[in-house]
């Protein structure tokens, strides 16, 4: 039962609690996706220790309300480096003398699945889904993960989980031996069931566990194998983690524990992983929907776009395959008929590359309908209106969006899935028209944020690196130098970790980009185009365009220090005062002694 906090605001006790005859149910219940922050923690660790020493208590269940088991450790518990809570709960789960069984109704990540580790049982629901992806932060687990994993499925599997940072699905846990049990309905019951039987059979606690360690040999070459593969790497989380994985084989379990702990430390300490955090929160901020469009849920069943130029076939494309209905619609059949036709070689492209199935592409095809009279937009629930267009041939029935174009609204999709996608939003922007955007840029797989007029903030950064290459190239600098210098820091590198070596020209052509970038993303926060420092540094990331181990442009530019970053910008004004020069917003911040974040 949940219960108001007795002093200051009313918050819900993060922790349910029930029981079922002899077993006792403690149900996570902090919405949406049970993270596990140090409330939670504390709540759950009363919990155990009351049904240990309650004599009418013969076996504990940790399930959780909601879709989600756990989605891993709340961002501040993974901040608390040091005195954190998460791996004194999991020794206590684990030295319990009365099993405990998580149950896994649905995705279990992180620190969530480092607690299910604990457990002397799992028994999963089909859906769920299973994985550490520490590595995206650049971190390694902390609570055990390393040496638990192990224990229980071998060093290859738990290599690939650990190092991939992908989850498995249940059945794949099932066979690997990581949940003894899914279960396709009554999980709690079934979970009941797995928990008496554990309570009526000597107990085996998770560092006991030795099936992964039967075969040493294979241990040992999977864990070469893995160092062979992340040694030249540019991120040095995946190397800590193949080493706390052989400890796991070398050294006895409190040792081993210890020392994943010390690796944690280090890596949460390091410069990577303090970027990636940045990136993931200035990415989380980024992509909520601005305060007119949140809780709307607007997401367009029928799009039409008038004209193919730009991305309108490629859009157009995307929406087929989201499930769409789509009519493109031209003012002639000599544009119509090539945008069709880039459509179908596109599909034809997926198909060859066993990415789009043929049944598929033919039910994508039959949802297109093809036209040369702006009428035939009518009945659409969005029209995207493409570059060059003219908008005034279209009746004023339905929404209207620019596609990849300046607007009233504009909509700039991903490109791939996953991807950055922008809305751009003027004062006069039509609130239907900017909320079926944000829902159609969602349904199309992009990651959506919003950006205010003169957007996109992607455009706007590459076009400052555009220009400063012109300035690098007329003084003198070879273009093939900088792309190497680029290449080696990681601009436009997008996912890759593996960079190649520095070359001469970095030590000038890198500070000059991080000054070019970091001024025009002061301007676009000054000018509204960007809601704030971290819209810009999460558009960088997204797109690709900065390395997200960096954190992004004007995440660099606080490390480096806002007056260091004027005096830079000054000096090189001088010669470039069009790219250089720092916009008045640097010195109000100087003043109040605030930093961008």
């Amino acid at each position: 039962m949940n219960e108001a906090a007795s002093t200051g605001a009313a918050r819900p006790v993060p922790l349910a609690t029930e029981r079922r005859g002899d077993v006792a149910l403690l149900w996570l219940d902090r919405a949406p996706a049970n993270a596990l922050d140090s409330g939670l923690i504390a709540a759950l660790g009363a919990a155990l220790a009351a049904a240990g020493r309650d004599a009418g208590v013969a076996a504990v269940l940790i399930a959780a309300r909601g879709p989600v088991f756990s989605a891993g450790a709340d961002p501040e518990e993974l901040r608390r480096v040091r005195g954190a809570a998460l791996p004194g709960l999991c020794l206590a789960i684990e030295a319990m003398a009365k099993p405990v069984v998580a149950v896994l109704q649905g995705n279990c990540l992180g620190a969530g699945l480092e607690l299910a580790l604990a457990a002397h049982g799992r028994i999963a629901a089909p859906v769920a889904r299973l994985g550490l992806p520490e590595v995206a932060l650049g971190l390694v687990p902390g609570a055990g993960g390393t040496q638990r994993l192990p224990r229980l499925i071998g060093a290859e599997g738990a290599l690939r989980l650990l190092m991939q940072g992908n989850p498995i699905t249940a059945a794949e846990a099932l066979a690997a031996g990581l949940v003894d049990e899914v279960a396709e309905d009554r999980l709690i019951d079934r979970a009941l069931v797995l928990a008496r039987r554990l309570a009526g059979a000597p107990l085996v606690p998770a560092g006991a566990r030795t099936e992964g360690l039967r075969d040493g040999k294979a241990w040992q070459l999977a864990v070469a194998e893995a160092r062979k593969r992340v040694e030249a790497g540019r991120m040095p989380a995946p190397l800590r983690m193949v080493e706390c994985v052989e400890a796991a084989q070398l050294l006895p379990y409190d040792a081993g524990l210890a020392f994943e702990r010390a690796a944690f430390e280090d890596m949460a300490e390091s410069p990577e992983a303090q970027g990636l955090m940045h990136a993931f929160l200035a990415e989380r901020q980024a992509i909520r929907p601005p305060a007119g469009v949140a809780g709307q849920g607007a997401v367009p069943a029928s799009v039409g776009i008038w004209g193919t130029a730009g991305t309108a076939a490629e859009t157009a494309r995307m929406a087929l395959s989201a499930g769409l209905r789509v009519v493109l619609a031209a003012p002639d059949r000599a544009e119509l008929v090539p945008g069709l036709g880039r459509i179908a070689a596109r599909q034809e492209e997926l198909v060859a590359a066993g990415q789009l199935t043929p049944s598929a592409r033919d039910a994508d095809w039959g949802r297109l309908t093809g036209a040369t009279d702006a009428a035939a937009l009518d009945g659409v629930d969005l029209v995207l209106v493409a570059p060059g267009a003219d908008a005034g041939a279209l009746g004023g029935g339905q929404p209207q969006v620019a596609l990849s174009a300046p607007g009233a609204v504009a909509l700039y999709p991903a490109t791939a899935p996953g991807g950055l996608a922008e809305v751009v939003a003027g004062a006069d922007a039509d609130p239907a028209a900017l909320a079926l955007a944000h829902g159609l840029a969602r349904r199309l797989g992009g990651r959506v944020t919003a950006s205010g007029p003169g957007g996109p903030i992607d455009r706007r950064l590459r076009a400052a690196l555009s220009r400063l290459i012109a300035v690098l190239e007329q003084a003198g600098t070879d273009r093939a130098a900088i792309a190497a210098a680029l290449a080696y820091y990681g601009i436009g590198a997008g996912a890759r970790s593996r960079l190649p070596a520095p070359p001469a020209a970095a030590a000038d052509v890198v500070p000059a980009c991080l000054a070019a970038l970091a001024c025009e993303g002061l301007r676009m926060v000054e000018e509204g185009v960007a809601r704030r420092a971290g819209d810009v540094d999460a558009a960088a990331t997204l797109s690709g365009l900065f390395p997200r181990w960096e954190g992004g442009p004007m995440y660099q530019a606080d490390r480096r220090g806002l007056m260091a970053l004027r005096a830079d910008l000054r000096a090189r004004a001088a010669a470039e005062p069009q790219l250089f020069t720092p916009p008045a917003l640097l010195d109000r911040l100087i003043a109040a002694g605030r930093g961008l974040s």
